[in-house]
């Protein structure tokens, strides 16, 4: 009895290590070379794939395609301000008179003149030169460097598509720099309180003082173009200082350069001049590209607190002057000069003076005084 009790035994123990060696086997079976199991490795694989699944859908999803226009007339691709609006929920408003775009994104309000280099973001010019606005068939387009510049976001192109496309999320306007809760409002304040706004500028001429002839201060009317002028002349026999093509001007304080005219082209003639002069009676004021025009050649330069200034009709910018240079009271922009004016035309140095148009987040620092308060301001300023 003993000897089948123990056969017994020997037998399940036999049938249970079978049992055993099969099971390792398969084990054996899935796993792969460095010891995982196989069944744990698709399971990983499988994570992984579905993890990069979601992300190359996120990345899509974070994209916007623009159409890459180029035109004959003008260098370089464009994008459709109406595509872009749309597609990044802005609006634009485009004025084919004037020739002003003015496109609001998010909490940003970007404001563009045909063909002026330069780009104002919430009454404040950005320190570029690589931005600006062109006209097709009644549509503004404005350059791809408005992606990286004014939009502040990434981009590539493919060429194969002649398309653009940019990284947009809710992170990309979050990451700007927010915008003034409340804008500040220039028509509230009093003489005194403008002259302390702008007590920090010098005077841009050494040894100047600012005139008293209303003919050559803001507001002064501009009957030969159905306008106003705009800023503050600086002539000789009305500032007490001599000037002359070799007359420096200052860049009045800290500040930041936003354009700079090196290439600048004056009218090729007194009769194209006179065509934009017409044509600005004709329509009962000057259109904004046209009233840069008859700037001539400028550097403007942008300061704290929303400050601005165009310093305009120059005979010559600094050598060493460039956009988003840094520079103080003591830097020289430029030099006195006529351009713009029909005296630059007949190849002499007659009206030799410079303009200053000085603007406080966009607006003219004047607007809101009369004359008489505008030279109050102004006498203070700079006797």
């Amino acid at each position: 009895m003993r000897r089948y009790i123990l056969l017994g035994c020997l037998s399940l123990m036999m049938t249970a290590c079978q049992g055993i060696q099969q099971n390792n086997a398969e084990n054996d079976q899935l796993r792969d070379g460095n010891g995982i199991p196989t069944n744990t490795v698709n399971n990983t694989e499988g994570i992984n794939n579905a993890e990069n699944d979601r992300v190359e859908q996120a990345d899509e999803e974070n994209k916007e395609e623009f159409t890459l226009h180029t035109f004959q007339e003008y260098d370089g691709r464009y994008l459709a301000i109406e595509e872009l609006a749309e597609a990044l929920e802005g609006s634009y408003d485009y004025d084919e008179v004037d020739k002003t775009l003015t496109l609001t994104i998010a909490d940003r309000e970007f404001y563009f003149v045909y063909g002026v280099p330069v780009v104002e973001v919430n009454g404040e010019y950005l320190a570029t030169e690589d931005v600006l606005i062109v006209e097709e068939e009644g549509q503004p387009y404005v350059t791809t460097a408005f992606i990286e510049k004014g939009l502040e976001t990434e981009y590539t192109v493919e060429d194969s598509r002649d398309m653009a496309v940019v990284s947009w999320d809710e992170k990309v306007v979050e990451a700007w720099h927010p915008a003034d809760e409340e804008k500040l409002d220039i028509h509230s304040f009093s003489t005194e309180e403008m002259v302390d706004y702008l007590s920090f500028l010098e005077r841009p001429i050494e040894g100047a003082s600012v005139s008293t002839i209303e003919n050559h201060l803001p507001g002064a009317p501009r009957e030969y173009r159905n306008g106003f002028h705009e800023g503050i002349d600086w002539y000789d026999y009305s500032t007490g200082a001599e000037i002359t093509t070799d007359t420096p001007v200052y860049g009045m304080a800290e500040g930041t350069v936003v354009r700079v005219d090196s290439n600048f082209e004056d009218y090729s003639s007194a009769d194209v001049r006179n065509e934009d002069l017409d044509y600005a009676a004709d329509i009962g004021h000057t259109p904004e590209y046209i009233l840069d025009r008859l700037r001539g050649k400028q550097v403007w330069v942008q300061y704290d607190n929303g400050v601005l200034n165009r310093f305009a009709h120059l005979s010559a910018v600094a050598n060493d002057l460039e956009v988003g240079q840094s520079i103080d009271e003591e830097t020289i922009i430029g030099y006195v000069g006529n351009s713009g004016t029909s005296s630059a035309l007949e190849d002499g140095d007659g009206d030799l003076h410079l303009h200053q148009d000085l603007l406080i987040y966009g607006e003219l620092f004047w607007e809101p005084f009369t004359l008489e308060e505008t030279t109050e301001i102004l006498q203070e300023l700079w006797p």
